[in-house]
């Protein structure tokens, strides 16, 4: 378990991000944003802690935004700041 495992969660949260439709403009917005991230941090080498930190932040303030009209989603987007607790990030 451990970095290879929240890789693994976020290339899933990524795809389900991008399968994501009926939205408002808000959170077509948060989750453009979101998606844009993730495929950022998976796209780097490097796994500083800084960048994990923030996108679980960001995931958090999503988490409230879209949790009822797309729980797939959100079970992912937990999934993923679970691993980050786990990783003491």
């Amino acid at each position: 378990m451990g970095k290879q495992t929240l890789r693994n969660q976020l290339q899933e949260l990524h795809a389900e991000l991008q399968q994501v439709e009926s939205l408002d403009v808000t959170e077509r917005k948060m989750l453009q944003n979101l998606a844009r991230d993730v495929h950022e941090i998976l796209r780097r080498e490097d796994d500083r802690t800084q960048h994990y930190s923030s996108l679980g932040e960001q995931l958090r303030e999503v988490v409230a935004q879209v949790e009822a009209s797309h729980p797939r989603v959100t079970i992912l987007m937990r999934q993923v700041i679970d691993q980050l607790a786990y990783l003491g990030i």
